[in-house]
């Protein structure tokens, strides 16, 4: 016979196996407001819920972002003109990036995710053109971060305090270096000979 708390205990355990992915996806919905990176997101999708259900479900947050951006874009003409100036100012007048290149600028961390949602919302000619090529440029982003969290956990001690490491130091190393002058001594007057 099995206890009545063990039963109620794994009620609350089989509750939270439900809210946990569904917190996780609103996690990727609310990204944008709270200045979250999507590789952060995606690598913590490997840690807690495995290669495979971390995949679907990032997959599933990223591409509902990308509804809701869409959305508010359509909506918002002033919106859309300052993602005009942005796109225009970070990627040249020239540029047309097709969805390959779209795809593999998604992979890099230091590119907006929502800036290359602009783009696929430019080139699109109708919301299904855009879903399919959101959902397209997304899966290998979310495969990627999230195959990159589930190895690092996975991963022994003895190999990850080395790494981690060797990334602060490279990030120290390649940061941006600023020289801060004081204002007097900039503006110091120099002796006339």
């Amino acid at each position: 016979m099995i206890p009545i708390e063990m039963i109620s205990q794994l009620k609350v355990m089989e509750s939270y196996a439900f809210v946990a992915p569904v917190l996780f996806i609103m996690m990727h919905i609310l990204r944008p407001l709270l200045f979250i990176p999507v590789l952060l997101l995606c690598i913590t999708g490997g840690l807690l819920f495995g290669l495979w259900a971390g995949t679907v479900y990032s997959i599933i947050g990223l591409v509902i972002s990308s509804v809701i951006f869409y959305m508010i874009i359509h909506f918002l003409p002033a919106l859309e003109a300052r993602c005009k100036k942005l796109e225009k100012r970070l990627l040249g007048d020239q540029l047309s990036l097709n969805t390959v290149q779209i795809m593999l600028l998604r992979m890099l961390p230091f590119i907006h995710f929502h800036l290359m949602s602009f783009c696929i919302y430019q080139k699109s000619v109708s919301f299904t053109s855009y879903l399919r090529t959101t959902l397209f440029t997304v899966i290998p982003v979310a495969i990627f971060y999230t195959t990159l969290g589930r190895t690092i956990q996975e991963i022994s001690v003895y190999y990850a305090i080395p790494l981690v490491s060797t990334i602060l130091i490279l990030a120290y190393f390649v940061r941006k270096k600023q020289v801060i002058i004081k204002w007097h001594t900039f503006f110091q007057e120099k002796p006339v000979s």
